[in-house]
């Protein structure tokens, strides 16, 4: 199959291009350069138009080539691209932020959404949000050959945490020494590009994975949360439990796997949400 990811959110569409690549299917990315400050889609040679402007033309002149359409939180491009491709299966993967955060313009949303083939959601708790048709949960993946266990320098009971916007370091790490009192506890004063991140992770024994977000604790693992689990941190998630290795269902080559039977129809209907079908673990 020929797949175009329109826009990648925290390197999740361009890690699921790159192993459905190692399957045999083609495929490209694209994103505005504005949003990738971090070079995470360059890294995997993504196309970068440098404004919102060309991006949107790059993107529906693209289409034009791919049988599948896979939309990132990208709801905005769903009229142009079903307009000018009627016949093209679009899919729309829902990562956060988009719809947990929706403050206006959701009953466009959702009239859109009407338009597309499947909707994805990539966190548990998303799943109890509003669509226009029952989405499919599919774990984010985590690109496992940048994010491995080699050269970890890590220093004992240091813990690293991205902080979300308007979320305190000081009241996390008081949250924090409540359960964990022994993690000395640092966050980045500057931005890190997508390709260096790794060395800086192996800095620290712990990745502390709290994201707060409008006053609230966020009970899913973020992508950075995953990708410290992949190289063997220890991370602390929402609940306070600590897990160093990566679940296998975050695992790319079977996050692909189940993203190819929404391609084709054939993901299981009676277990909808379960992280894989039972049949074909049997």
């Amino acid at each position: 199959m020929k797949i175009l990811h329109v826009w990648d959110q925290a390197s999740t569409a361009s890690v699921i291009a790159k192993w459905q690549r190692k399957i045999g299917h083609q495929t490209a990315v694209i994103k505005n350069s504005k949003h990738d400050k971090l070079k995470d889609t360059s890294y995997y040679g993504g196309f970068i138009p440098k404004n919102k402007y060309l991006f949107v033309l790059q993107a529906i002149k693209m289409a034009k080539k791919f049988d599948i359409i896979h939309l990132h939180d990208a709801w905005f491009m769903v009229v142009p691209l079903k307009i000018l491709y009627p016949k093209k299966k679009i899919i729309m993967h829902y990562h956060g932020s988009m719809v947990r955060d929706e403050l206006k313009g959701k009953s466009m949303r959702l009239k859109w959404e009407k338009l597309v083939d499947s909707i994805i959601v990539a966190t548990p708790d998303l799943i109890e949000l509003e669509y226009s048709k029952q989405p499919y949960y599919i774990p984010n993946p985590v690109d496992t050959e940048l994010f491995c266990t080699q050269n970890i320098i890590a220093n004992e009971d240091y813990g690293l945490i991205l902080l979300k916007k308007n979320q305190s370091l000081s009241r996390t790490r008081q949250e924090l020494h409540k359960r964990h009192p022994d993690i000395d506890l640092f966050t980045l004063n500057e931005k890190v590009e997508y390709s260096e991140f790794p060395n800086v992770m192996a800095h620290y024994s712990y990745y502390v994975d709290l994201p707060i977000i409008n006053g609230k604790l966020i009970h899913a693992n973020s992508v950075t949360g995953l990708q410290a689990m992949s190289m063997g941190l220890k991370v602390i998630s929402w609940d306070y439990s600590i897990t160093n290795s990566l679940p296998d269902y975050h695992r790319p080559e079977n996050v692909v796997r189940e993203i190819d039977k929404i391609y084709s129809g054939r993901f299981c209907r009676f277990c909808r949400f379960c992280r894989f079908c039972r049949a074909d673990q049997q």
